[in-house]
């Protein structure tokens, strides 16, 4: 599985702007398989749900990219979504999975190291941890800071870091072990999302590439140690 890098979620208010198709079409054909656009739906019914994920898993498909569903494996499983994401509230990791197979990727949402090595337990194929900087969406939340992305790193399978995620503290998240980085305002609320998309992905990947040079030079290091 090749988790894309930024996950971009859309809530009720983003998708009942005008123009969202477009837009949620231009960004997963720019993006290809490097983002990921969540549906994080609680005022539309299941038809409309249903249809709306449908139009983006198609456009998706087409560009090698993510559909995501939050929290709702049967709409995820109807419309060829390629990932549900699970919440606090949602069913179980392991109940998805006896549900879903291997048809969808499951995310699971997690708040600590201990939650995040239980979900990895459970079948998760990747967790998305926060909130690792203040955000608006949990404005009573401490944020855990990177270090939290650090600790669910633990649990084995690849972390996305979300809450307060923009462009300019990404890196400090990727540096300390993320994968990616999952953001709401920092793409919608840009004058231009897509651009705005763009520009986080080259951010995630330059300190991504920077983190590995780092772990190669100290195990070059720590090798030639060794040998004298």
């Amino acid at each position: 599985m090749k988790l894309p890098l930024l996950h971009v979620i859309a809530t009720d208010d983003v998708v009942e702007a005008t123009g969202f198709d477009p837009l949620a079409a231009e960004l997963v054909a720019a993006g290809r398989d490097t983002i990921a656009l969540h549906l994080r739906l609680g005022r539309a019914g299941s038809r409309d749900f249903c249809d709306r994920a449908e139009r983006l898993a198609a456009a998706a498909r087409a560009s090698g990219a993510w559909c995501a569903v939050n929290g709702r494996v049967d709409v995820a499983l109807v419309a060829g979504a390629q990932a549900v994401q699970l919440g606090s509230g949602a069913l179980p990791v392991e109940a998805v999975r006896r549900i879903a197979g291997t048809r969808l990727a499951i995310g699971a949402s997690v708040h600590s190291a201990e939650e995040g090595r239980t979900r990895a337990r459970d079948g998760a194929d990747y967790l998305v941890a926060g909130s690792v900087f203040t955000t608006a969406t949990h404005p009573n939340r401490t944020p855990a800071g990177p270090e939290l992305v650090t600790s669910c790193g633990t649990a084995g399978v690849p972390v996305i870091a979300i809450g307060g995620v923009d462009e300019t503290n990404a890196a400090l998240a990727v540096a300390a072990g993320a994968t990616g980085v999952a953001v709401i305002r920092a793409v919608w609320q840009d004058p231009d999302p897509v651009g705005a998309a763009l520009r986080l992905i080259e951010v995630i990947r330059q300190t991504a590439a920077a983190r590995q040079d780092a772990r190669k030079g100290c195990r070059a290091s720590g090798t030639g140690a060794g040998r004298e």
